[in-house]
C-alpha cells in the first residue's frame, strides 16, 4: 500500500473534521520533500471508488500545494498527473449522465439525480483546482493527451449544467485550461474540432440515431428510410441507438463546444459533420435534450453560410426538424416543459429565417417570408387557439409574435384578421390585470402590429377595434386595485399611452385625426383623456 493510499484510507475513515480539513492535515504526513513525480507514482497505485473521488481529489490537491514549492517542473509527470485526475473524474460523468435519464419512478429519479449532482460537483471542485496548479508548473499547451482528456475538460467547461450551481467556478477553470491548450494556434483548434471531436468522437456515437431526412454524409436525403439508421428490431431510444445519451454526459457539451468555437468558414466547409448530430438532438424525446439541441442549432444557424443553405437545399430539412416541437403543447405536454421547448424552437426558426434572407435569387418567391408566415399560422395562431388557457404559453406566444412581426414588416398585413382579434381578446379581458406578464406582452405585440402593418390600419375595421381594445384595457387597469397590480399600474399606463400615440401617428399619415374619433369616448369617460392626450 502506497503512502497516498494510506492517507486516503485515513481521510475516509476520519469523521470528526470536514474532508478538506482532514486532507490538509494528512498531507503533512506525505514524504518530504515531495515532487510531482512522487505524487504521480503514488497516485497510479491508488484504486479510487466513485464515492471516494472527492476525498481523493482533495488529498491530491493538498499534496500538490505542498509539492508546488519544490524546484521540479517535470513535464511528463505533470502530464501524467493531469491525465490521472481526468480519468478519475470520468466514471462520475457516466453516473451523472445515467441519473438524468427518466424511469418509471419519478421520485427515485429525483433522488438519484440530486445525489449524482452533489457527488460530481464536490469532486470536480478540487479536481479543477489541482489542474490549475499543474498549469502553473507547465503550460497546458505542452500537455500531450488523448482526446479523452480534453473531452472531459470540455464537459467540465459547460456552464449550462445543473451541477455548476454547486460548483460555479469549475467551468471557468476548465475553459481556461482548454483555451491555454490552443492559445495562438487556430489551426490546431480547427483540427481538434474537425478530426477529434466531430469525426472520431461524435460521428460514431450518433451514427445509429440520425434522422431519416439526411444521409450518412449529412446531406438532404431524397428517399427516406426511417429504420435505416438504427437497424431492424432495435428500439429508437436505447443504449444501442443512442450511446451518446446513455453512456456518460460528455457528448452534448462536446457538440455545444464545437459549434461555439467554430467560425463561419469552418462550418461552411465541414457542415455535413455537424448536421446529423444537431438534428438528432432536436429530434430527441427527452425535453432537456431537445431543448439543448435547439439552442445549439440556433447558434449553428447563426454561423451557417446563406449560400450553402440555398445550394444544399437544407432549409426544408431544418424546418422539418424544428416545427414538430411547436406542437408540444398542454395537455399532452406539461406546461412547464412546453415553455422550455417553445422558446428555443421559435428562436431557431427566426435564426433560420435570417439566414435565408439573402438566399433567394431575384425574381423568385421570398422563402424567408413564407417561413415567417408558417411560423405565425402553425406556430403562434395554432398554439394560441389550442392552449390559450395556459398563461405562460400565451405570454410566450405574444413575445415571439412581436419578434416575428418585426422580421415580416408589411408582409404581415395578410394576418391582420387573426392578429387583431387575438390581441384584442387579451386587452379587453377584465381579468387581464391579474396576469401582468400576459397583458404586458399583449400590449407589446399590439405595438409590433402597428409598426409592421400601419399602411392597412387607417379607415379599416381594425382601426376601431384597436381603439376599443386600448379604451377597455385602460379602464380595466384602473378598476384593478389589488396589492399586486397597483405598484405596476404606472408602467402599464405608459405602455398604453405609447400605443395610443403610435396609433395616432399611423392615422395621421393617412389624414385621419384620432382626436376626432375618440372625442365622444373621452366625453363619456374623462379618464381616457390621459390615454389619448397625444391625439389632440
Amino acid at each position: 500500500m502506497s503512502w497516498l493510499e494510506e492517507l486516503l484510507s485515513a481521510a475516509i475513515l476520519a469523521s470528526h473534521k470536514s474532508a478538506e480539513e482532514r486532507c490538509n492535515a494528512l498531507a503533512e504526513d506525505a514524504p518530504h520533500p515531495l515532487t510531482v513525480l512522487d505524487l504521480v507514482s503514488a497516485a497510479q497505485e491508488v484504486p479510487v471508488k466513485p464515492d471516494n473521488t472527492r476525498v481523493f481529489m482533495l488529498l491530491v490537491l493538498a499534496c500538490l500545494k505542498k509539492a508546488a514549492h519544490q524546484d521540479s517542473k517535470d513535464e511528463d509527470a505533470v502530464r501524467v498527473l493531469a491525465g490521472i485526475i481526468a480519468q478519475t473524474i470520468k466514471p462520475l460523468l457516466w453516473d451523472l449522465g445515467r441519473s438524468m435519464l427518466p424511469s418509471s419512478d419519478e421520485e427515485e429519479d429525483t433522488d438519484k439525480m440530486i445525489i449524482a449532482l452533489q457527488r460530481f460537483a464536490e469532486a470536480v471542485e478540487p479536481a479543477t483546482q489541482a489542474l490549475e496548479h499543474l498549469a502553473q508548473l507547465t503550460s497546458p499547451a505542452t500537455w500531450v493527451h488523448d482526446d479523452e482528456f480534453w473531452l472531459t475538460l470540455i464537459a467540465l467547461s459547460d456552464t449550462t449544467q445543473d451541477w455548476t450551481k454547486i460548483s460555479p467556478k469549475v467551468p471557468g477553470r476548465a475553459n481556461a485550461l482548454i483555451q491555454a491548450r490552443f492559445a495562438g494556434d487556430g489551426s490546431r483548434k480547427e483540427r481538434f474540432i474537425v478530426e477529434d471531436v466531430l469525426q472520431r468522437y461524435l460521428r460514431p456515437l450518433f451514427s445509429r440515431s440520425k434522422p431519416a431526412s439526411i444521409t450518412t454524409a449529412g446531406r438532404k436525403a431524397e428517399y427516406q428510410d426511417p429504420s435505416a439508421g438504427r437497424g431492424e428490431g432495435i428500439p429508437n431510444d436505447s443504449e444501442e441507438t443512442k450511446p451518446w445519451k446513455f453512456k456518460g454526459s460528455r457528448a452534448i457539451p462536446a457538440v455545444a463546444w464545437a459549434v461555439d468555437q467554430s467560425h463561419e468558414q469552418l462550418i461552411g466547409k465541414h457542415w455535413p459533420l455537424f448536421i446529423p448530430v444537431l438534428l438528432t438532438l432536436t429530434d430527441d424525446n427527452t425535453t432537456a435534450v431537445r431543448c439543448r439541441g435547439l439552442k445549439i442549432l440556433t447558434n449553428f444557424l447563426a454561423k451557417f453560410p446563406s449560400k450553402t443553405l440555398r445550394n444544399a437545399g437544407l432549409s426544408q430539412v431544418f424546418e422539418d426538424a424544428i416545427f414538430p416541437t411547436l406542437s408540444y403543447l398542454p395537455t399532452l405536454t406539461p406546461e412547464n416543459e412546453s415553455v422550455q421547448l417553445l422558446d428555443p424552437a421559435f428562436e431557431a426558426l427566426l435564426c433560420l429565417a435570417n439566414t435565408m434572407e439573402s438566399t433567394t435569387p431575384s425574381g423568385t418567391t421570398n422563402h424567408k417570408i413564407k417561413l415567417l408566415d408558417k411560423m405565425l399560422r402553425e406556430g403562434v395562431f395554432s398554439a394560441y387557439f389550442h392552449a390559450k388557457v395556459h398563461v405562460h404559453i400565451v405570454e410566450l406566444l405574444y413575445r415571439q409574435l412581436a419578434l416575428i412581426l418585426k422580421q415580416m414588416g408589411i408582409y404581415a398585413v395578410k394576418h391582420l384578421k387573426d392578429l387583431i382579434p387575438m390581441i384584442s381578446a387579451t386587452l379587453t379581458d377584465p381579468f387581464a390585470p391579474a396576469a401582468p406578464a400576459i397583458l404586458r406582452s399583449a400590449i407589446k405585440a399590439l405595438q409590433a402590429v402597428l409598426a409592421a402593418c400601419w399602411p392597412r390600419i387607417p379607415g379599416s375595421p381594425w382601426q376601431d377595434e384597436i381603439i376599443n381594445a386600448l379604451t377597455l384595457c385602460w379602464c380595466n387597469i384602473h378598476d384593478d386595485d389589488t396589492a399586486v397590480f397597483v405598484p405596476v399600474r404606472p408602467a402599464f399606463e405608459q405602455e398604453l399611452i405609447l400605443s395610443a400615440k403610435a396609433l395616432a401617428a399611423v392615422l395621421e399619415i393617412e389624414g385621419v385625426d384620432l382626436a376626432v374619433t375618440v372625442t365622444p369616448l373621452v366625453a363619456k369617460q374623462p379618464s381616457l383623456g390621459r390615454l389619448f392626450a397625444s391625439a389632440g
